[in-house]
């Protein structure tokens, strides 16, 4: 019982994804538990709206 209220108590975080196209530029953000399926969704610490058509920092990029 206390196990499964561990779990219900603290769900996961999502993790944050981001859609880079060809040129390195920021297309999406999208929250999920598991990666997006296609190459171009790339994992990111933060989501900042200001990124959105501008080439991603590499500092935002995941360490995974």
């Amino acid at each position: 019982m206390r196990a499964l209220l561990e779990k219900t108590a603290n769900p996961p975080r999502p993790r944050i994804f981001a859609c880079v196209d060809e040129q390195g530029i920021c297309r999406a953000f999208r929250q999920s538990a598991h990666a997006p399926g296609p190459a171009s969704w790339h994992e990111v610490n933060e989501q900042r709206l200001v990124w959105l058509g501008a080439p991603l920092p590499e500092s935002a990029f995941t360490s995974r």
